[in-house]
């Protein structure tokens, strides 16, 4: 359990306190409370820390073992430990007394604020939890978890797209029409920001005309920006493909989309072959392909010394 800024919380009241995060042992829900200005008033001069079981109604025997951790070693010293099990109960009847068990002297605070264990306004508690069972008993079942779903919200944002409910903004690209919403282009494209929010943007612009993009690259280019997924047409192969890869590079270079620039460089990477390589060299020297470049360079000194 480590605490950083102790600063901040060592002017915590008695019987105030911060607790770690939940583990489980033995089938058990637990936390450790540390009370940086003591459990109860008589004990304002120490730090309490305290174990406690947070399975509901849940009832077990364990020994434990409090720590401190040196940060200028990186060993644990035992400030307070249980060798004998004692018993931990969170039912409604015992939870205030016997739900927790620890030490309400700690340890002194002026000498806690002056030891090794206290450096960088951090402070790490370490705590050995062991579980008894009786012969013949069961460890109580782990608590359930349920497994979350994939992430789906590019596929909600594809859905979006081709259902264009609430699209506000129309692209005439060739003969093509491509419906959207200027808050995605927006937040994933600084020059769609510029042009539908920024200084660029035209009074009462709802459709933009595109000369210079293909309809099939431009279709491309809004689906990655809605979805984060590059689909090419399946009816596309081999130099065909390339071709239209290369100018996807161009289109997302254009419209900041990085992320499809880098996909679009690592295609191309791995495609060069003799009959492209100068052309691929070209473009990734236009537009600032780094990586594609140096392997473009690699490519053709490899040719040439063969």
């Amino acid at each position: 359990f480590e605490i950083i800024g102790y600063r901040l919380i060592k002017g915590l009241s008695p019987g105030e306190y911060v607790r770690s995060g939940a583990f489980v042992v033995g089938g058990y829900r637990w936390s450790v409370r540390f009370y940086p200005g003591g459990f109860s008033p008589p004990h304002r001069a120490h730090v309490s820390a305290f174990l406690k079981i947070t399975t509901n109604s849940a009832r077990a025997w364990a020994r434990f073992d409090l720590r401190l951790l040196d940060r200028a070693t990186g060993l644990s010293r035992s400030v307070h430990r249980a060798a004998a099990p004692v018993v931990f109960d969170y039912s409604a009847a015992h939870k205030k007394c016997k739900g927790k068990r620890g030490a309400r002297a700690f340890m002194p605070r002026a000498e806690l604020e002056a030891s090794p264990y206290l450096r960088g306004d951090r402070l790490t508690i370490e705590c050995v939890v062991d579980v008894v069972v009786a012969a013949g008993e069961a460890v109580a079942p782990p608590p359930r978890r349920l497994r979350a779903p994939p992430p789906d919200l590019s596929k909600h944002l594809g859905d979006l797209l081709d259902q264009q409910d609430l699209a506000d903004i129309a692209f005439q690209v060739g003969g093509e029409v491509f419906r959207a919403h200027k808050v995605v282009l927006a937040t994933r494209s600084p020059v769609f920001m510029a042009e539908l929010y920024g200084g660029m943007k035209e009074k009462g612009m709802e459709r933009i005309a595109i000369d210079d993009v293909q309809p099939l690259v431009f279709g491309a280019l809004i689906r990655f920006v809605y979805t984060d997924v590059l689909v090419l047409p399946g009816d596309l192969e081999g130099d065909d493909c390339k071709e239209m890869v290369r100018h996807l590079l161009e289109a997302a270079d254009r419209y900041g989309v990085e992320r499809l620039k880098l996909v679009c460089e690592s295609i191309l990477c791995r495609s060069l072959d003799g009959n492209t390589v100068e052309t691929t060299l070209a473009l990734a020297d236009q537009h600032y392909c780094k990586a594609l470049k140096d392997v473009c360079v690699q490519f053709m000194s490899l040719g040439l010394e063969g």
